[in-house]
């Protein structure tokens, strides 16, 4: 497994892959990433922004999330410290789930911020994603509240590493 940051010429599988795991989660009812969400040009922006990351196993990305500062995704300073990065549109190829992926996508991501020195982490979930929420709190989230935001009530969960 490789994780790197994400380029242009990956945003069609990462469009395809995305294409996938919203058909898997409307068939398990899950009621997350509603309508559009997230649109091609949220991903294409990502990316041309520097927060695209993927995972490549044996050159297939089968893995992407976005990868940002969180004031520039949670305005409302949401978090209990700050400077944190956050992360967000996580997602895994169909056909990879439940193989750890998830889990070395979001591991190198926290090594990835604690390497940049800040405070720590933060992400805004559905409390119905229980995967979502035990991959996070397996890797030392913790929830700090909820917050209503104009398209989701959503669970607030910070890591910080001082």
């Amino acid at each position: 497994m490789k994780y790197r940051i994400a380029n242009l010429s990956d945003l069609e599988p990462i469009l395809q892959m995305k294409n996938e795991v919203k058909e898997r989660i409307q068939k398990e009812n899950l009621p997350i990433w509603l309508g559009d969400y997230p649109l091609d040009s949220m991903i294409e922006e990502d990316i041309q922004n520097g927060y695209g990351r993927v995972i490549e196993d044996l050159n297939t990305i089968v893995g992407y999330a976005c990868f940002h500062p969180a004031e520039e995704e949670y305005p409302q300073e949401l978090f209990q410290k700050k400077p944190l990065q956050s992360f967000g549109r996580v997602m895994v190829r169909n056909g990879y789930v439940g193989k750890h992926y998830g889990s070395f996508l979001v591991k190198s991501m926290i090594d990835e911020a604690k390497s940049m020195h800040l405070e720590g982490m933060g992400i805004a979930v559905d409390a119905c994603n229980i995967k979502a929420v035990r991959l996070y709190e397996k890797h030392g989230f913790k929830k700090e509240g909820s917050y209503q935001f104009p398209y989701a009530y959503l669970d607030m969960y910070g890591l910080y590493f001082k």
